[in-house]
């Protein structure tokens, strides 16, 4: 890569992670882009330069961003020995979250966001949808009933926990999470 790109990239980077910081502060349409070319410390020309409109660079920052916080999540789910195992060590990254603040109301703000914006909403479901075809495909190599069926409920089951453990402080992530896998060893055989 040369030296010219190189910097574009970096340029690129800085404008994302400035703009997911502010969807995280003010909420996802509370700033404009002068406000993101003020954090990231370019011009709103460089900003504009990089981005066709402020809906498409907020969007790639918001997805680039989760991608990011699903990716612990993903790595268990490869490196583990089993889809339990993997399972568990989601756990801690739900707990670690609560000490995140930033990634939090990013998430929420882009779960909200998603369900006004098609565009967004598409993009953020495929995600999803991905993280779901891999849980299964592990659900199945551990010989787990119905895996799809069972990797949407166990998705959808992590996240209302991951939902209650940021608002509930004292919720006992450990304890809620094995009652979860309790279910999951009911299904495998």
């Amino acid at each position: 890569m040369t030296g010219s790109r190189q910097r574009g990239e970096a340029t690129r980077e800085r404008i994302a992670r400035a703009t997911a910081q502010l969807i995280a502060e003010v909420g996802w349409s509370g700033f404009s882009t002068r406000d993101i070319a003020r954090r990231a410390d370019v011009t709103q020309a460089v900003v504009t330069y990089h981005w066709r409109s402020k809906d498409d660079l907020v969007r790639e920052a918001a997805l680039t961003f989760a991608a990011e916080s699903l990716e612990p999540v993903l790595a268990a789910l490869r490196e583990a020995p089993s889809a339990r195992a993997a399972l568990e060590a989601s756990l801690g990254v739900i707990a670690e979250f609560r000490d995140e603040p930033a990634l939090t109301a990013l998430m929420f703000e882009t779960m909200l966001q998603a369900g006004r914006d098609q565009t967004l909403r598409t993009a953020f479901a495929e995600m999803l949808r991905e993280f779901r075809e891999e849980l299964a495909g592990r659900l199945a190599a551990d010989g787990a009933a119905e895996p799809a069926a069972l990797a949407t409920a166990l998705s959808a089951a992590f996240d209302g926990l991951f939902l209650h453990a940021v608002v509930d402080e004292h919720l006992d992530v450990q304890a809620a999470g094995a009652a979860l896998l309790s279910l999951l060893d009911e299904s495998v055989t």
